[in-house]
């Protein structure tokens, strides 16, 4: 054998060692990337793809969360107490899941009286009347109306109209009927029926907003009860006859008669330390209001009694009739002698005295 062909023994273990080395070394890197590969399948098998929406924005996220809470704190995905995420926060993600997060908005409501802060995570108007359990009426208004979208620190009101209906009564006027009766003298009248009202009832709708009535008519009326007319007979009569001499009248008046003096001297009437008499106080120079003088006539056409007056209902001047005391002139006034009353003039105060108080007819003769 040459000796360039000869391997010494010690070299050959040497390069057998090297071959055992560079074995061990590629079986240590195969378990490695045997562990990495397993490891990496493991982990690509718990990682989850998961589409977070929130309104009109949509964003994809990867996971290895187990629970919808988990993720949104691994993402920082920070919600309120009021926001709204579906699924909820303890439910488990599953690759290829949505999760729906809809916010809270805060909303001033007006309704029914009420002012209030509401939170709501609904998208429009009538979403939000929906989730506070507000029914609405076929004629309730809504601002702004139900199709809009809600946006933070918005106010919604709600205007309730009411219509109610109801029944009222009103009482029905009696109308009057006169009777001429040409037995009775002119002026007097005489009831024959007194009558009565009769009785409306009404039904009113009224429309209340808000609880205040804004209108209201009546709707439907029926009479429940009719009038009774009043009947009454007039006296048709304007004349009458006193010693074979036919007299007219205008009216008669009912009056409440009293008598006086003229309060001079010869009267008898008493005079105070002013020199005041009781029945004309300090007109008492023995003349008339009229000026002519106060001196007690017999009740005669030719010589009719003086009478004191309201001139504003016997004129002054007028010859009047007085029934049982004849034939007088209106001549004279007094501060006591207001509205159907007369004084009748006699020469002495006791016979005034003594006349007392009555009621009697008047009749005012045509001219």
């Amino acid at each position: 054998m040459e000796e360039s062909d000869a391997v010494p023994l010690c070299r050959q273990k040497e390069e057998n060692k090297g071959e055992n080395r560079k074995r061990k070394k590629i079986e240590i890197l195969s378990f490695f990337l045997f562990v990495v590969v397993v490891v990496t399948c493991f982990l690509i098998m718990q990682c989850k793809a998961v589409i977070v929406v929130e309104g009109e924005e949509r964003k994809q996220f990867y996971t290895f969360s187990k629970t919808v809470g988990e993720f949104l704190e691994e993402k920082d995905l920070e919600v309120s107490v009021y926001d709204k995420v579906i699924p909820g926060n303890n439910e488990k993600i599953r690759s290829g899941n949505f999760i729906l997060i809809r916010r809270a908005l805060p909303v001033t409501l007006i309704a029914d009286g009420k002012v209030q802060e509401v939170w709501t995570y609904s998208l429009t108007v009538a979403e939000f009347l929906q989730e506070e359990g507000l029914h609405l009426g076929d004629e309730d208004m809504v601002f702004p109306a139900l199709g809009e979208l809600l946006s933070p620190w918005q106010t919604v009101k709600v205007i309730r109209i009411v219509r109610e209906k109801q029944a009222e009564t009103e009482p029905i006027p009696f109308s009057t009927v006169r009777i001429t009766n040409p037995q009775l003298d002119q002026g007097i009248v005489r009831v024959i029926n007194e009558g009565s009202e009769g009785i409306r009832e009404n039904i009113i709708e009224s429309v209340r907003q808000d609880g205040e009535e804004i209108s209201g008519e009546i709707i439907s009326s029926q009479v429940i009860k009719e009038p009774v007319k009043r009947v009454l007979e007039y006296g048709a009569n304007r004349s009458f006859s006193r010693g074979g001499r036919t007299y007219e009248f205008d009216k008669v008046v009912k009056v409440s008669a009293t008598a006086y003096c003229p309060g001079t001297p010869g009267s008898g009437c008493p005079v105070d330390d002013r020199g005041a008499a009781q029945c004309t106080g300090f007109n008492n120079d023995g003349y008339t209001y009229t000026g002519i003088k106060a001196v007690a006539g017999d009740g005669t056409f030719a010589n009719p009694h003086i009478i004191a007056v309201d001139p504003a209902v016997i004129p002054l001047k007028s010859l009047v009739f007085i029934e049982g005391y004849g034939f007088a002139r209106a001549e004279d006034t007094g501060s006591a002698i207001k509205g159907s009353s007369i004084d009748l003039l006699f020469d002495q105060h006791y016979d005034a005295c003594m006349f007392g108080r009555k009621t009697l007819k008047v009749y005012l003769l045509s001219n």
